[in-house]
């Protein structure tokens, strides 16, 4: 834990020294617990606030062909774009049997 040195206004001090004699803790106890309940708070509402969630069903509406996953390059760029040469890939040996070390 880290050390912290604080000011508090009479007001603060007094709610503080207050519920550490109900809840029976220390006040630096009952500061922790309530700035964990302010953090945890504040981190609900940055998720639940998060712009991200804006672009759930953006594209519901809009119908689009149903070839764009095939065609994608002339759909984004307008034109066919060639297909890179085939490069041959190593087989890979299905079982035990098949494997030989060359």
């Amino acid at each position: 834990m880290n050390r912290l040195q604080i000011s508090l206004t009479s007001k603060q001090y007094e709610f503080l020294k207050s519920e550490a004699f109900v809840t029976g803790q220390s006040m630096a106890a009952v500061l922790r617990h309530l700035l964990d309940e302010v953090i945890e708070a504040r981190q609900k509402d940055v998720l639940e606030n998060d712009p991200i969630w804006q672009v759930i069903g953006v594209g519901e509406e809009i119908e689009g062909p149903g070839d764009a996953s095939a065609n994608v390059d002339r759909y984004l760029y307008g034109q066919r774009v060639e297909s890179v040469p085939d490069i041959p890939v190593p087989q890979v040996a299905e079982t035990a049997d098949e494997y030989t070390a060359d």
